[in-house]
This record gives C-alpha cells, structure tokens and sequence, in this order.
C-alpha cells in the first residue's frame, strides 16, 4: 500500500465540504468535483483544487471519496461518460459513504472490481456540525487492503471509526442506526409536544424522559441545541432524514418484515416537507408536530 498523498472527493455540499478541507488541514491535497457552480468556494481557500469532470477527481488520487445525494448521483459520478470507472483503477481505492440501499453498495462494488478499483463501503455517523468539527463517526466495511488504504484519510476526518467487516456492512449498519434515530425523533418531538397540551413544558418532560430508559440522543442532546433552542441550521436535514427512513422501510419489505415503525415515521416526514420543512433540522419536526395540531384545532 502506498502512503496517500492526494484524495478525490466528489460531492462537495455541506458534509463534503467540511470533511475536504479537515483532509487538506492534515497535509493531503485534495482535487474536488461537484455538479452545482460554486459547490467548491467553501475549499479553494484551503488549497482544494476544483476541476470540472467526476472522473478527474482520480487523476493523480490514490483514494477517490464519494459523498453524494443518492443512487442515481453516485452511478452519474462513477459509470457516467465522465465518471471515475470510464479510467482502470489500477488497485486505487473509490470510497462511497453516501447514505443508499445496501443493495445498490453491492452493485457498485462489483462494478469496481471490473474497472481496477477497491471499493471501501463507509457511511458517515453524526451530523454536518461533526462533519465541520472532524468529530465524524465511519462504518467502514470493504477488504482489509483497501480499507487500510482509506484509513488515513478516516482518521483525518473522524475520531471514531468502526470496522464493519465485509463490504455492504457498513451501509446495513448504517440504515441500522438511521432507522431507529429518524423514527427517535418523530417520537421524541410527538413526546414533547403531548407533554406540552398537559401543560407540562420542554425542560420539566425532558428531565423525567431523560431519567429513564425513555430517554435516547434526541432527547439529551440534539433537541435541546437544536429547535428547543430556535436553531433550525440543519446537522441534519429533514429531507435527508426521510431519504433514509424510506430506505429502512424498503429493506424491511424486501426481507419481508411486518415494519410497523417505518411507514408511521416516513408520513411524518413527509408531513413537514410538504410544509416546507425539508431543509430545516430534522428537531424541527418538533414545530410541525404544533403547526398540525394548530390546524386541527381550528378545523
């Protein structure tokens, strides 16, 4: 293995941006690409290098990350006429840790090995704000090469980094983790809000949920800095929230599981981006949850 040196990333928004220039803060050079004008502004100050085509991101990169929307961005980014796959790999290593159906992590892997590249399975734990702060959390699964080929560039960006095992799962772990906090925090802001018409305020519900097994991260920390505080800045927004809890909901019924909780949070979900809350902090369901019962209140 040798010692990485430069890195592409490709996906430069809020997460991508901020886990680039923690890569450029440790000493790599970094070559980014984005589709949108102006994604990579929050980098070239740093010493990123933007340039104007996916499949550039790997000329001269001996780790290619990818941090995109979903699966049809990742297959544009790696099987496009641009793409990072149109180039043999050469045992260069393309890490994705976007969060999509572990199905489709399969399917790219394979597409990988073909074209010459590894292919490191590594979906992100926590939120932007970590993602700024290089406090990040990885699921990394994928062979033992390739995944000591992309440590370095994890240790840069993370403080925590978890080894999954095989490749696809990381990505279960991840849906994992992502199913039961977007359902938490449905349930956490309904919680709220029914202590709230018992005239029982936020903090006094919070401090006996807290002190019991009813207690989880939403309610010890993310609602609490985040809408309780009036801080709707996404660390993670709604309309990715639902992305995930879709994804959860479509493995549950692909494996043939009853999923009772996935359908109830995804109409939540849903609920507040029809309201116009998709690129709110998904604690914001805490004001939906009101806006709704305002609604119905009045009808």
């Amino acid at each position: 293995m040798s010692k990485i040196e430069q890195v592409g990333f490709i996906g430069l928004g809020l997460m991508g941006t901020s886990m680039s220039n923690n890569l450029l803060k440790a000493g790599f050079k970094v070559k980014g690409y984005d589709p949108l004008p102006g994604a990579g502004d929050g980098m070239t100050p740093n010493g990123g290098v933007v340039v104007p085509t996916p499949g550039e991101t790997g000329d001269g990169s001996q780790l290619v990350i990818v941090m995109v929307p979903d699966v049809p961005e990742v297959d544009a980014v790696l099987n496009g006429d641009d793409g990072l796959f149109k180039s043999p790999g050469e045992g260069r290593v393309v890490m994705v840790m976007c969060t999509i159906d572990p199905g489709e992590v399969l399917k790219f892997a394979d597409q990988a090995k073909s074209a010459g590249w590894g292919y490191v399975d590594s979906p992100v734990g926590r939120t932007a704000d970590d993602a700024r702060e290089g406090t990040s959390m990885f699921m990394v699964a994928g062979s033992a090469e390739d995944k000591a080929t992309a440590m370095p560039a994890l240790e840069a960006m993370g403080t925590t980094i978890i080894d999954c095992g095989d490749v696809g799962h990381g990505m279960t772990c991840k849906i994992v983790n992502n199913f039961m906090s977007t359902v938490g925090a449905v349930l956490v802001a309904e919680a709220l809000r029914l202590a709230e018409s018992g005239g029982v305020g936020p903090d006094k519900a919070l401090e006996v949920i807290n002190g019991t097994i009813a207690g989880n991260g939403h309610s010890k920390v993310h609602f609490p800095n985040k809408a309780l505080a009036g801080n709707l800045n996404p660390g993670f927004a709604v309309k990715h929230a639902r992305k995930d809890v879709n994804i959860a909901r479509m493995v549950m019924e692909r494996e043939g599981f009853p999923c009772y909780t996935a359908p109830a949070a995804l109409a939540a979900y849903d609920d507040a981006l029809e309201r116009g809350h998709g690129d709110n902090d998904w604690s914001d369901l805490y004001n939906v949850v009101n806006e709704i019962r305002t609604e119905n209140r009045k009808g």
